[in-house]
């Protein structure tokens, strides 16, 4: 459902998917009342008692004195602990990284709450590895907690605490690919061993009697793309063979789920 309801939303000019994933994550957490545990289990503060007061995204600050930009954190959260108010920003990255200073510039602002007696949380989540220092993004005699996370620990945090709406979202996180695991198994084990087995396999099929055809039928030679990078960005390992017109054929694998 979740990615049917992204196609529709997508268009040409930007790829929407991490303010998309960003939408239904604040969902999760404010319908499931998964904030307190998400809280706990990813900062160094103990919540007993916490309401949530808002769950704003995409709020624009406009820029103070020394940024460049306004600054626009994925989601903002305000919430109280026994009667204390806390104001959380959450950054979500899926494959680009952070922008000109922003983390700091979000840091700053929280600035602003912290000096109005809040307590503030500033959480970095990225698909990728995208190591910070907290020293380059939290201003000095500022008390703002900062604290990274990976996709795919919020996907195993989330199996603990399933429900209707957060399994329709671990299912949307394994579509997209968040739930990657760095435990291998016995066959992952065995596929590495016999990868350059497969791979001779695979050439040996694309070569031969195989291209002979494709060149007879499009007039053109066939060559290789960068295979391994295809494999990486579109799950296919294919030769091509170049027209006249810019355009190009296409033939070899598409790795899929299916038998």
């Amino acid at each position: 459902m979740f990615k049917r309801l992204y196609h529709l939303l997508c268009n040409s000019d930007r790829n929407q998917q991490e303010d998309y994933l960003t939408e239904i994550f604040a969902e999760v957490l404010s319908k499931e009342g998964l904030l307190h545990d998400f809280m706990n289990t990813y900062s160094e503060i103990k919540l007993s008692q916490l309401s949530i007061r808002e769950i704003t995204t995409q709020k624009t600050y406009a820029k103070q004195e020394d940024h460049h930009t306004d600054s626009r954190p994925d989601m903002m959260i305000r919430f109280s602990d026994n009667g204390n108010p806390h104001v959380l920003f959450i950054e979500n990255k899926l494959g680009t990284g952070e922008g000109n200073i922003q983390l700091k510039r979000y840091a700053d602002h929280l600035r602003s709450y912290e000096l109005d007696g809040c307590q503030t949380h500033l959480i970095y989540i990225t698909k990728l590895h995208d190591p910070k220092q907290k020293k380059d993004i939290i201003s000095s005699g500022a008390n703002t907690s900062f604290h990274q996370i990976r996709w795919f620990q919020i996907y195993n945090w989330l199996k603990d605490h399933r429900s209707e709406l957060v399994n329709l979202f671990l299912e949307y996180m394994e579509e997209i690919q968040l739930n990657d695991s760095r435990r291998f198994v016995p066959q992952d084990i065995y596929a590495i061993q016999h990868m350059e087995r497969l791979v001779r396999m695979m050439d040996a099929c694309l070569e031969g009697r195989v291209e002979e055809i494709v060149t007879t039928l499009f007039n053109r030679s066939t060559g290789w793309t960068n295979r391994f990078d295809q494999l990486k960005k579109h799950n296919r390992y294919m030769k091509l063979n170049a027209q006249a017109n810019l355009t190009e054929v296409n033939f070899g694998f598409y790795m899929t789920d299916n038998e």
